[in-house]
């Protein structure tokens, strides 16, 4: 039989606060077995495996080991380009294949090539905040800006003359325009809520890709 820990003891063994295990199991992110009298337990086996299923913890939050692996992460970025390679992988394929991915989902949902353009121009913005995120300026490579190692994003053509000018003029050029320009706050250039669109999901990004 598998021996059962208290929250206290399960957080000592993998190098967190209790409270980080007490906030886990309130979440469902760590199961606990609880017992005829009333108290909850943690199973050492169950809960490590929970824990590798998560996505936060396999980034480097909640414990020792993991900070071990976001640091070997890190510094394998900051020895190359800026991008750990399994990273800049990822980003890669989000950055070239996304973009006509979400133009054909939402012709599929039904929606019409204007609809199209504004769906790509958000999911491109959003790939390269986070891009923008998780780039270390401070690399062997002497890399600063972050679409350098990176596939370039394709350009999409589209059959309306007048959706082809929208898409140019509110999306940018992907590779000369360091933002979109539907998010500036200069006066005649953004959308209403743009730069306050592009602050959260600078915020969101900063928090999944916190240092």
């Amino acid at each position: 039989m598998t021996a059962l820990m208290t929250f206290a003891a399960y957080a000592d063994a993998i190098g967190v606060h209790a409270s980080t295990v007490s906030r886990g199991v309130q979440k469902g992110t760590i199961p606990v077995v609880e017992l005829a009298d009333g108290r909850r337990l943690i199973d050492r086996t169950a809960a490590d495996s929970a824990r590798r299923r998560n996505s936060n913890i396999v980034t480097g939050h909640g414990g020792r080991p993991d900070r071990t692996l976001r640091k070997a992460s890190e510094w394998k970025a900051r020895q190359s380009n800026g991008y750990d390679p399994a990273v800049m992988a990822c980003l890669c394929v989000m950055r070239t294949a996304w973009p006509d991915l979400v133009r054909k989902a939402m012709a599929l949902l039904g929606a019409d090539e204007l609809n199209q353009a504004r769906a790509v121009i958000t999911v491109r913005d959003l790939v390269d905040t986070l891009a923008v995120a998780v780039h270390h300026d401070f690399n062997a490579g002497r890399v600063f800006d972050f679409r350098e190692p990176l596939t370039p994003i394709p350009e999409l053509t589209w059959a309306s003359p007048e959706v082809q000018a929208f898409f140019e003029a509110v999306g940018g050029t992907a590779e000369t325009e360091f933002e979109t320009l539907w998010t500036s706050d200069e006066p005649g250039e953004g959308l209403p809520g743009g730069e306050t669109w592009a602050w959260e999901a600078s915020l969101a990004h900063d928090r999944v890709s916190a240092r």
